[in-house]
């Protein structure tokens, strides 16, 4: 369901003079171009009409502070963490995260996960494989744990109380 578009104050302006002009409710819809169920309600309004209070907690940031930790994680590339720490205000990573966000710019994208070997280390792994291969049947011989603690079970697969 899409959202109603709100009255300009232009637009208020024009349905109550058309109202002290005579007019009538169906009139004044076609005119303007909107239902007769809206031209009601701005009609049967006792207060003025505004749109309504933002609901929940503040905002912590204002414009300025959002700009100041947009510019921080794109152009110095500081981690959220250290952006939390640099920024004067008293606010936890969760709202830098979500302000870095919000700016459309910043793309979140999950690293690659891979090691960063060196040509050394490359090498060296290399010689490793080839003198493990070497091993041959002695293999056999090597005996694998899977660090378990030993807990032995009966042939339900209950544990056994062991005081």
């Amino acid at each position: 369901m899409t959202k109603a578009s709100q009255f300009s104050n232009e637009d208020l302006w024009k349905i109550l003079h058309l109202k002290l002009l005579g007019k009538t409710v169906k009139e004044i819809s076609k005119l303007l171009n909107r239902s007769k169920s809206m031209i009601y309600r701005v009609l049967s309004r006792k207060t003025p009409y505004q749109p309504k209070p933002r609901l929940g907690k503040p905002r912590v940031t204002n414009i300025r502070s959002d700009r100041r930790i947009q510019r921080m994680a794109s152009g110095q590339k500081m981690s959220v963490r250290e952006i939390t720490g640099a920024s004067r205000l008293k606010i936890s990573k969760n709202i830098v995260h979500r302000r870095i966000i919000e700016s459309g710019y910043m793309i979140h994208v999950k690293m690659a996960r891979r090691l960063q070997l060196s040509k050394l280390h490359i090498s060296k792994r290399l010689q490793w494989a080839r003198n493990q291969m070497s091993y041959g049947d002695k293999w056999i011989a090597v005996l694998f744990s899977d660090e378990k603690n030993g807990t032995s079970m009966d042939m339900t697969g209950i544990l056994p109380n062991v005081l």
